[in-house]
């Protein structure tokens, strides 16, 4: 392959991974845990986190561990996305930093 063309290539590829950081960020993942709503966007950046009143009743520790577990899903689900999106990008290939 000549030296044009993978610079070309590498140029396309720069400019599909902007667009997917955009659209990632725009897509938005819900969590619920016993009163706990997580949302998180594609980026694992947390957007909001909502705790109703029944879960307070339930004590403190209880409470923490609730936004725990829902923080642990949210991320893993926001990973786990992402990791699809970057396979569909790469068609599969492992690029270190983009795919796990």
């Amino acid at each position: 392959m000549d030296m044009f063309k993978m610079m070309k290539e590498a140029a396309a590829m720069r400019s599909r991974l902007t667009e997917l950081d955009k659209e990632l960020r725009g897509r938005i993942i819900e969590v619920s845990e016993s009163g706990v709503d997580v949302k998180i966007n594609g980026k694992s950046e947390i957007t909001d986190v909502r705790i109703s009143d029944e879960a307070f009743n339930a004590g403190r520790e209880k409470v923490e561990k609730r936004v725990l577990e829902a923080v642990q899903r949210a991320v893993k689900k926001s990973q786990e996305m992402m990791a699809e999106e970057a396979k569909k990008l790469t068609g599969g290939m492992k690029v270190p930093g983009l795919t796990q």
